[in-house]
């Protein structure tokens, strides 16, 4: 988590930490604080923070909708991402119809009597839904919680950024990913593939890697004859991210399955546990789907070129590889947590303070009043600090105000 952020446990454990005998909050409940931490959090976010957020949604291509984010407060703007990085957004129309089942009644040809402007003498649907915006519309239903589409949205993915209430807790996702195994170095027509102490890297939990080494419990020896892999009569205990299979006999598939059986399990003869619980695979002949559960950074990603798994591939230049291809079934995430920055910390102590205080009794009335104006000055004093308003943005303003000006 970045260092400008502090969870709602913390802030609730630091206001604990404050209560003492003399306060008057000192019968306090950690659900009652909770509570509070939660509802101030909310204010601080609408009035304060303005926390925007940006997910992508699929247009569905029967209902022409898609739902909207558990955590959705307000709408800013939706639309695509560009070849240009930049945002293309979408035109609002008010007039779209929010059931995509329903049958159309009114024609749209130009000749069609049915058609209301048929009878007009001059102009056209000047004005319809914001103008004539080549990417689609969109009009919000909240009623229903969805974002409706016109239908030249149907089937695609859009970019949309929105005010978060702060307090809805997201959810991880699973990250998974699916490795096609090579063949065997000492198996393969072409002499290429998986030998002894090739590596294959997966994505770990934190956002790093987990490197696997394949060993060959067959055919490679030490300078005394010896074998040098003999899983059966190891001289020490196996690493967990080590893979024991014959890579002389054994074909892709079979690699696949010891790769599997090691994630899973370890090593159970030595009593070596998985490198990670939280990581489980599944082979189907030679691939091998791998899902990274109860991520804590948001994982590295799998398919970008020069990165830390390209050394999974065959690059053309050495004959040892693990893997033929890889790719990405599902990208996952590590959630979030209600959180508050840093310039807010002060404020959401002084609201939880205040609002607990302030219908309580036996509490002097100006006790009352010194924490109600207490907070008030601290979300004054937040709102200050969370502006980012500078002279080049002022700058920009007046010289995007004066290119729109009219000219005389």
């Amino acid at each position: 988590m970045a260092i400008d952020y502090t969870t709602i446990e913390e802030i609730i454990n630091d206001f604990q930490l404050m209560i003492d005998d003399t306060s008057y909050d000192k019968e306090a409940n950690i659900y009652q604080l909770r509570l509070l931490a939660l509802q101030g959090l909310r204010e601080l976010t609408f009035d304060v923070e303005q926390k925007v957020k940006t997910t992508t949604l699929a247009v569905n291509s029967t209902t022409l909708q898609c739902t909207l984010p558990a955590d959705y407060v307000k709408l800013n703007r939706v639309g695509y991402r560009g070849d240009d990085d930049e945002f293309h957004p979408l035109g609002n129309n008010p007039n779209l119809v929010l059931d995509a089942s329903v049958t159309s009644q009114v024609g749209d040809e130009a000749y069609d009597e049915n058609n209301p402007y048929y009878h007009t003498d001059i102009g056209k649907k000047f004005g319809v839904g914001g103008g004539k915006n080549s990417l689609g519309y969109y009009r919000v239903n909240r009623q229903d919680g969805t974002i409706n589409f016109s239908s030249d949205v149907a089937g695609k993915t859009v970019f949309i950024e929105y005010i978060s209430d702060g307090i809805t807790a997201t959810p991880g996702e699973d990250h998974i990913v699916k490795f096609n195994i090579a063949d065997s170095f000492f198996n393969s027509d072409t002499a290429k593939g998986v030998s002894n102490d090739t590596t294959i890297k997966i994505p770990s939990r934190s956002g790093g890697v987990i490197t696997y080494t394949f060993k060959s419990t067959t055919g490679v020896f030490d300078a005394t004859g010896t074998l040098l892999y003999d899983y059966d009569n190891l001289s020490s205990n196996p690493e967990a991210t080590d893979i024991y299979t014959d890579l002389f006999n054994g074909s892709s598939s079979d690699i696949a399955e010891s790769l599997t059986e090691v994630i899973n399990n370890g090593h159970p003869r030595y009593h070596v546990s998985p490198n990670d619980s939280n990581i489980t695979a599944v082979n189907n002949e030679d691939n091998v789907f791998i899902t990274i559960s109860n991520l804590t950074s948001d994982p590295l990603d799998l398919l970008s070129t020069g990165g830390e798994f390209d050394s999974n591939l065959n690059d053309g230049l050495t004959s040892f590889f693990s893997v033929d291809t890889q790719s990405l079934i599902q990208l996952g995430s590590s959630g979030d947590t209600p959180k508050i920055h840093k310039f807010c910390e002060e404020a959401l102590r002084s609201y939880m303070y205040y609002k607990y205080i302030q219908r309580r009794r036996g509490i002097p009335a100006n006790e009352k009043q010194m924490a109600k104006r207490a907070y008030y000055n601290e979300k004054r004093l937040a709102r200050a600090r969370m502006m980012n308003f500078n002279k080049e943005t002022a700058m920009l303003t007046s010289r995007k105000a004066f290119k729109q000006s009219p000219k005389i």
